[in-house]
């Protein structure tokens, strides 16, 4: 029993070793904005011949040194019927803990989207306000299926999501930033 005991305190000891803390690039953005800043984000997604709208709104509610909170409100549409959920609050953490890379010099970083074949810049005019994105075109594979997509990016929008269409099988999937609120 005791040798079982020591080898479960081994693999949480190799568990908190092989981890590191990074800044939390969702705390880093937000971060940068005033408390009372949001987003709302429309989404749609038509399959076959059945069309979903998802209208998101997330505000920054408070920015302390080591988490903020952000409350998300969201509004559903399908088949021409609303469901409304109610305000979800959250924690961002200022650091998050990922598995160290197995080979030490590599660092664990994502700035472009798994199969990027094309990227630019663009600026697209959101709630009356020029926004410059970076834009990645993009072709994977999830769960077997084919995705194309196009994601448009911003360091100067909360959440930095500012538009993303792609299409998988016989869903296609649109998401806009239809307002933005700075204070």
């Amino acid at each position: 029993m005791r040798t079982v005991i020591s080898g479960v305190v081994l693999l949480v000891a190799v568990a908190i070793v092989s981890a590191e803390p990074i800044e939390n690039p969702e705390f880093a953005n937000w971060s940068k904005f005033k408390v009372g800043s949001s987003v709302t984000l429309k989404t749609t997604s038509k399959i076959k011949q059945v069309t979903t709208e998802v209208k998101s709104t997330t505000r920054l509610l408070e920015v302390g040194k080591d988490k903020l909170v952000l409350e998300t409100d969201t509004v559903s549409v399908v088949n021409g019927m609303e469901f409304k959920a109610p305000g979800m609050k959250r924690d961002v953490a200022k650091t998050i803990d990922v598995p160290k890379p197995k080979d030490a010099d590599k660092k664990a970083k994502v700035d472009k989207p798994e199969g990027t074949t094309e990227e630019g810049t663009e600026t697209l005019k959101i709630s009356g306000t020029d926004v410059k994105a970076k834009w990645y075109k993009y072709k994977t594979k999830a769960a077997g299926t084919e995705v194309i997509g196009q994601t448009w990016m911003s360091e100067d929008v909360p959440g930095q999501v500012v538009k993303m269409v792609f299409t998988s099988g016989d869903v296609t999937t649109s998401t806009e930033l239809i307002e933005l609120k700075k204070p």
